[in-house]
């Protein structure tokens, strides 16, 4: 009996997790409940205390724009449509939805060069995965050149694959890494208008719409976000936008 305290204290952790993971799994189904009873503010706030919780991932993200669309705030929307496209870069129904909500704020649909696009088909973690993959495949063939020596000439030329796979994926990786130097950002608040220059009083040049999604190409230490929208580069406040990035 003396050693049950210890027993308990050692299953505390354990009974914690199991009741976090019953209590997110007992929310998600709140959510989803209230959306299908088109309480969409209530369910966009469940799916946002889920999110505030760890439970980040791609149907989340994509649950909630729904709600955010439903309720009525399209950039929320674009937001999570973006973020959830992330994750699950492949998945038809978040690019549509993220088209059909970029297209309901009036504003432009990114639309990627071909290199882009194949090394979007995969998401950041899968290219992740994919290269080390190759690295092990890479491993285990010439551990098999050593031990069989006979067979030297073909393990070898079977290295070719996995070194294409990491190549590859190393350009994939690269690609996504881009989002992280050179994040997007989503239109926020309205009458955002694009400056030349990051300085109060410098010439409009033009004007985003709410919900608009544009990328960085610049930052100025006071507050300004030089931002790539439909071709054209300006500067704007970063109180009119919210960050979007892997």
């Amino acid at each position: 009996m003396r050693f049950l305290p210890l027993i308990l204290l050692l299953a505390l952790p354990a009974l914690s997790t199991t009741a976090a993971q019953t209590s997110s799994s007992e929310k998600f189904l709140m959510a989803q409940a209230a959306y299908d009873d088109a309480r969409y503010a209530e369910a966009a706030l469940l799916y946002e205390d889920l999110i505030n919780n760890g439970i980040a991932n791609a149907e989340v993200h994509y649950n909630l724009a729904n709600a955010n669309f439903k309720d009525g705030d399209l950039p929320q929307a674009v937001w999570h449509y973006r973020k959830a496209w992330y994750e699950a870069p492949r998945d038809p129904d978040i690019r549509a939805n993220l088209h059909f909500a970029l297209n309901a704020a009036g504003a432009i649909d990114p639309a990627p060069g071909f290199v882009e696009r194949v090394f979007e088909t995969l998401s950041h973690s899968e290219w992740i995965i994919a290269a080390t993959s190759g690295y092990l495949l890479l491993a285990v063939l010439l551990m098999a050149a050593l031990v069989a020596p006979g067979a030297r000439r073909p393990t070898l030329k079977a290295c070719l694959v996995p070194l294409a796979l990491m190549v590859v994926a190393a350009g994939g990786w690269w690609q996504w890494r881009q989002l992280a130097i050179h994040p997007e950002w989503v239109v926020v608040k309205s009458e955002a208008t694009a400056l030349y220059g990051p300085v109060e009083g410098s010439t409009a040049h033009y004007k985003l719409p709410l919900g608009a999604l544009a990328r960085q190409h610049g930052s100025d230490p006071k507050g300004w976000i030089e931002l790539e929208y439909d071709g054209k580069r300006g500067w704007l406040k970063t109180e009119y936008i919210s960050r979007v990035s892997p």
